[in-house]
């Protein structure tokens, strides 16, 4: 048994094997989208559990750290503004210092979209609400914006590059590339920092 230092890289494999056999099994649970048409890297993004049950599945387009566009899209079993506001507070920096600092960050973090925006989804336009320039926080540095679909199941947006006007959401069936695409960023990142 080990109790502290690292894992070895077939430790680490197979948390990563473990992990992924969970999300396909999950995978089903959500519609899943993706920017119709895109190319390039694709990874899982942030997926999470309630009791068991898939709450909310996101992908990943593109490369967070390159020139190019990089887009999540988050589906949520319920509406998507909760999220919205956990990571609007997670992006904003800082842990709030004492009560009256994180309620201030809440309500920061809750103010309403400042625009109203159309994005076909399925080749139908849906009506988002949008956050023009908000920091994308997690794995994305940089500024973008937000954009929810604020629906059963709901569907939240973390994107640098194109506007609205310039995506299109489609169905993903398949999610062996982001699958894939994230086993392969994991153990790079693994292999960067040294063996056993």
């Amino acid at each position: 048994m080990r109790y502290g230092g690292r894992l070895s890289r077939i430790e680490f494999t197979a948390l990563i094997d473990q992990q992924a056999n969970r999300i396909r099994a999950s995978a089903g649970a959500l519609p899943l989208y993706g920017p119709a048409g895109s190319g390039g890297p694709r990874r899982i993004g942030t997926w999470g559990w309630e009791d068991e049950r898939l709450n909310h599945a996101g992908l990943l387009f593109g490369d967070p750290h390159g020139d190019g566009p990089w887009i999540e899209v988050v589906t949520t079993a319920g509406p998507p503004m909760p999220l919205l506001i956990d990571l609007r507070v997670a992006a904003a920096g800082e842990a709030p210092a004492d009560r009256a600092a994180a309620e201030r960050a809440l309500a920061a973090a809750s103010t309403p979209a400042s625009q109203r925006v159309s994005i076909a989804v399925d080749g139908v336009p849906r009506q988002f609400s949008r956050w023009p320039d908000e920091p994308l926080g997690g794995d994305a540095p940089g500024r973008g914006w937000l954009a929810i679909l604020d629906e059963v199941p709901g569907l939240l947006l973390r994107v640098r590059g194109p506007g609205p006007a310039e995506l299109a959401l489609a169905r993903v069936g398949d999610i062996e590339a982001h699958l894939t695409g994230t086993r392969a960023h994991l153990l790079a990142g693994y292999d960067a920092y040294g063996t056993d």
